[in-house]
């Protein structure tokens, strides 16, 4: 059999020519022009059959895993697509479309040994994929997107749970709740888990028996048991102060905020997140401002979004920024700083130091900057996987907008755009999108492993330095510590290595933080 491959040859030419005159099959155009004619057609077939999944993305795999409280189905994708969630019930089920997607599945139907799920069935059209994941009962269901892993997969991860039925209420509660139940309900969602919580204990110091609780004692049994993480984005730049300029014409300040307004939108789809834009349009914010916006939405994450300029054209990608406490991590790091700090009106430090908060953010500087760096290693693996990177390690300098933050805070710079290369692909809403989900993608790896541990899992110190007279048993007394925590943070195996003005590190109490707050 003649393959494209063999029309190519002269040999084969004269093979046609003999049998073309055995069959006395006559043309008016030479033989060479019907054959470059075949060879043209079959290669446009082969580029028309490649091109139809040109754009797409690859479902790669699928795994299933049984866990005591829920079920957790991992979709393995080149790049996570758009996609759509929806439940039905009669037989109950959870559906998901994902857009311009090429099913690389070997199955179209799979039954599962699971608890909560029955099968798996996978149904394809033109450019969508449709999973259909058959329940054995009505289920709640949770989502989130991970950043790719070390086989440049993207995943999403939808986890199957049992409904939790609500706690009964108090009597007299209930009572309320008859005559009161929309009011209540509309209370509940303006306010997190933790004003009820708050509202709670300071109406039983209060009076005990008040109605107040009960009202209290309702809405907290209707917010969910998970407070939603708020995650604070704050896109460079702004109105008068357009930040770094392309050589190509393109303002900082636009590229950061159609970044922004795409992390948003993907933040606002995970279960366990929330977004709030610093700016959500072309308007300059100072430093002071962008503070108070993100404390005033009780922001747990702040995420600021920028891009790179350079004096070399040919320095390109991204990097990840935390607040450093001995200086730049670089002398480019150094310069960038300067930069954004004098864009920001950055202002004097000293005006925050009379205020409560800040000189108890100025006490957790040190475990804010460790939680920091948890998030951006998140981050950075996330963003090294999809987009190209300028450093592959977390860099540090003294941004100012990250120095105001009691909260785990980064600086991100996306590219450069004084690299004329990036400068058009900033431009490009897919690698706007890139971008953006690669941060999500670490985002949400972060609030997975940190969320529900106090402070990020990391504790809060102060420094002591000893005074004359002092002892071990006295210091830990006074700091509600023990003497052998003291001593293993200090590295101190005998009183002898305790002496007037040894500066000591100590972890400070949940009572004694909340004295201070």
């Amino acid at each position: 059999m003649l393959t494209p491959e063999k029309l190519t040859s002269s040999a084969t030419i004269e093979i046609l020519e003999q049998r073309l005159d055995k069959y006395h099959i006559m043309s008016s155009k030479p033989l060479s022009s019907i054959l470059f004619f075949i060879m043209f057609a079959v290669t446009l077939l082969f580029v028309l059959q490649t091109s139809a999944f040109a754009g797409l993305s690859k479902l790669e795999q699928l795994r299933v895993g049984d866990q005591p409280n829920k079920t957790r189905i991992v979709f393995d994708f080149n790049d996570v697509p758009d996609y759509t969630i929806q439940t039905l019930s009669s037989p109950n089920r959870l559906i998901i479309d994902f857009d311009k997607t090429q099913n690389g599945l070997s199955f179209r139907q799979k039954f599962i040994k699971d608890p909560r799920l029955f099968s798996i069935d996978v149904k394809n059209t033109a450019h969508q994929t449709r999973i259909v994941l058959a329940l054995h009962k009505s289920l709640d269901y949770n989502q989130f997107i991970l950043g790719k892993n070390k086989r440049g997969h993207e995943r999403l991860v939808v986890d199957l749970s049992e409904m939790e039925p609500l706690k009964k209420t108090l009597p007299s509660a209930k009572k309320i709740a008859q005559s009161s139940k929309k009011s209540v309900t509309k209370k509940a969602k303006e306010i997190n888990q933790k004003e009820a919580v708050k509202s709670v204990t300071a109406s039983q110091k209060v009076n005990t028996r008040s109605k107040t609780i009960e009202v209290t004692e309702l809405i907290k049994q209707a917010v969910p048991s998970q407070h939603k993480i708020v995650v604070a984005i704050d896109a460079g730049h702004g109105g008068k102060d357009p930040g770094a300029i392309g050589n190509n014409g393109l303002y900082e300040k636009d590229a950061t905020l159609q970044v922004a307004k795409r992390l948003k939108a993907l933040i606002e789809k995970s279960p366990n997140m929330r977004a709030v834009m610093i700016r959500d349009r072309d308007i300059f914010v100072p430093l002071k401002e962008r503070v108070r916006i993100a404390k005033q939405h009780r922001a747990d994450i702040f995420l600021s979004i920028h891009a790179d300029a350079f004096r070399d054209s040919r320095v390109k990608g991204g990097t990840v920024y935390v607040l450093s406490q001995r200086g730049a991590s670089s002398a480019m790091a150094q310069l960038i700083a300067q930069r954004e700090n004098r864009s920001l009106q950055a202002v004097d430090l000293s005006g925050f130091e009379n205020d409560v908060a800040y000189a108890l953010s100025d006490m957790s500087r040190e475990a804010n900057v460790r939680v920091s760096r948890k998030l951006a290693k998140n981050v950075l693996r996330s963003m090294n996987g999809s987009v190209e990177m300028h450093k592959e390690t977390v860099q540090s300098a003294n941004f100012a907008v990250l120095k105001t933050l009691d909260m785990p805070a980064l600086l991100i710079e996306t590219a450069f755009l004084s690299n004329p290369e990036e400068e058009r692909k900033l431009k490009d809403p897919r690698f706007q999108q890139k971008v953006a989900k690669a941060i999500v993608g670490g985002l949400n790896e972060f609030v997975v492993a940190y969320s529900d541990q106090p402070r990020w899992g990391e504790k809060l110190y102060v420094r002591y330095r000893v005074q004359s007279g002092d002892t071990l048993s006295e210091i830990a007394e006074a700091h509600n510590v023990s003497v052998a925590e003291l001593k293993k943070i200090n590295g101190i195996r005998n009183a002898n290595q305790l002496y007037k003005g040894k500066v000591m590190k100590i972890p400070v109490s949940e009572r004694r933080l909340a004295q201070l707050s």
